[in-house]
């Protein structure tokens, strides 16, 4: 099984630019809305949780520990304890180690399940194989780190902080070990800490994995949207030109926005590069311009016409098809919920929206590519 470095083609030396430009290059490669091979869908999924692990310097610390491990290698060199020079002699008359070591495999065996329940965001198991780490060998540094990260990732810098002091004083010349112990010291002097609560002390803490913040991140961006459409029956305005109100300009501009720029996080559609052709050849106007231009002045028709396009040619984005669907859906809502002139809305409404939606879907892209 590959690791992530093979699966993006790179060294374990590579610079966090040369992953950033690896991972842009690949993604336009094996999108599955760009590549239609059945291999394309399992390769994207591989490059980016590839991507996720190395673009962070912690995870991809760990990792690296963790594949160092997978190959035979010590924990790490930095991590070992020195070892007392012995005179020939006496090396002659002690008699050879024999080959395997029971309480060294599974020392190493204990820090592999540690690392990867860390990376893995498994954080009570990730401490529940440290501590086994550290009752194997007390005087291990390696235990006592992982230890001060869950607890640094969990929030409790005080257990953090006791956790990395131990592990220094066990390993004073390990940098990143002294590095964490400094961070650790200044949070702790900008937060000074007030004694807890007698009632609350012994409350359970309610840890949610990272993907639910998301979850409930695009859940409140969808109610918003939904809050927008009932905002358009609920509170019109006074119509000013061509029956719209400045309301329902503001509320079509704001659903837009927010739609594209939930569809493009939760990946619902390709980069906007890829699904969008914006280069001109040949002096021509490409064909992701000519779809927007058209958009900006007729949404209904530019609308038509891709769908034209579809039946006849085929083999169209399906991420423009879900981008105009969509655009068509949020319209045709607001133009019924729109109480002063719901033609003019469904006819032209779409213009500001699928604009305001490009918009949205822009930024995502650019914060998504960005570390």
């Amino acid at each position: 099984m590959q690791n992530h470095y093979e699966v993006l083609g790179l060294s374990m030396h590579a610079t966090p630019e040369a992953i950033r430009r690896r991972y842009r290059e690949l993604v336009r490669l094996y999108h599955p809305d760009v590549n239609p091979s059945p291999q394309a869908k399992e390769k994207f999924l591989q490059i980016q949780e590839a991507y996720q692990t190395l673009s962070d310097p912690e995870r991809r610390r760990h990792y690296d520990a963790l594949l160092r491990l997978r190959m035979g290698e010590p924990p790490s060199a930095r991590y070992s304890q020195p070892r007392t020079q012995k005179s020939p002699s006496q090396t002659s008359q002690q008699p050879r180690a024999q080959p395997s070591n029971p309480p060294a495999d599974e020392l190493r065996r204990v820090i592999i399940q540690a690392e990867r329940a860390f990376l893995q965001g498994r954080m009570q198991d990730a401490l529940y194989w440290a501590k086994q780490a550290t009752r194997l060998a007390p005087r291990h540094a390696k235990g006592h780190e992982i230890i001060g990260d869950v607890y640094r990732t969990q929030g409790h810098y005080d257990a953090a902080l006791n956790a990395y002091t131990y592990a220094v004083q066990l390993d004073p010349n390990n940098p990143d070990l002294q590095r964490k112990l400094e961070s650790m010291l200044e949070l702790t002097r900008r937060q000074p800490s007030a004694p807890p609560s007698p009632v609350l002390r012994n409350l359970p803490v309610l840890k949610l994995p990272p993907e639910w913040k998301l979850y409930a991140a695009q859940s409140i961006g969808w109610g918003a949207v939904l809050f927008l459409l009932t905002l358009a029956y609920t509170v019109p305005g006074t119509p000013v030109l061509l029956g719209w109100s400045l309301n329902l300009l503001a509320y079509l501009g704001l659903a837009g926005f927010l739609t594209g720029f939930l569809m493009a996080v939760s990946r619902w559609v390709a980069p906007i590069g890829d699904a969008f052709p914006w280069r001109r050849r040949g002096g021509q106007i490409s064909a992701g311009g000519a779809l927007v231009g058209l958009s900006a002045v007729c949404f209904p028709l530019a609308a038509l016409l891709y769908t034209l396009l579809a039946l006849t040619q085929g083999g169209l984005s399906r991420s423009v098809a879900r981008v105009f669907g969509v655009s068509s859906a949020l319209t045709f809502g607001f133009a019924l919920l729109y109480p002063h002139d719901w033609l003019n809305t469904a006819l032209f409404g779409g213009n500001l929206l699928f604009l305001t939606l490009m918009g949205g879907w822009y930024l995502a892209d650019n914060l998504r590519l960005t570390p």
